[in-house]
């Protein structure tokens, strides 16, 4: 399938959060609320043009609970069009966009006019996926959970409230 047709069938932001569960919205709704857009990046996006946002996750991720929050307020705020394609669904997509050589998400493509790929982001900002590549080693070492780093990644989340999400895609943005 084209980005085109991914895009045409891709769940709305609204209709993608019907799918999750009481807990999992629960934090989509804490993180979304607390999310700190900066009208300064939300102006460079809208400088950019028109685009169309597609997000490739799951409502089980983790980090798309955290992340995708802020992704729909920005780009929605910005008057991007926003759409959800369920990654278990569409292998074939994810593995357009691999990370490390994993289908880890969410990632998000930012398309143009034509739904051609300006670029893609993800699957979290650079400082948590830091967090996880600094200890990558250890986890595959058995010497540290995997639990714990996860739990440092969402105390990132937890005081950065999607600022730094919204600054790398400024920047991204700027460079178009």
């Amino acid at each position: 399938m084209q980005l085109r047709e991914y895009f045409d069938i891709g769940l709305t932001v609204d209709a993608y959060a019907q799918l999750l569960d009481e807990d999992q919205t629960d934090l989509h709704q804490m993180y979304e609320r607390r999310a700190c857009l900066d009208e300064d990046a939300i102006k460079v996006i809208r400088a950019t043009g028109q685009h169309h946002i597609l997000v490739v996750t799951e409502p089980w991720c983790g980090d798309s609970l955290a992340i995708f929050p802020v992704i729909a307020k920005l780009f929605t705020a910005a008057r991007c069009e926003v759409r959800v394609i369920r990654r278990d669904e569409h292998t074939d997509l994810i593995d357009q966009f691999l990370t490390n050589g994993g289908r880890a998400i969410p990632i998000v493509i930012i398309l143009d006019d034509q739904f051609e790929t300006r670029f893609h982001w993800g699957p979290r900002p650079k400082p948590a996926q830091d967090i996880i590549m600094d200890h990558k080693a250890a986890i595959a070492a058995g010497e540290i959970d995997k639990a714990d780093v996860h739990k440092q990644v969402r105390a990132f989340y937890a005081r950065d409230h999607g600022k730094t999400i919204v600054a790398e895609f400024a920047e991204a943005f700027s460079r178009l």
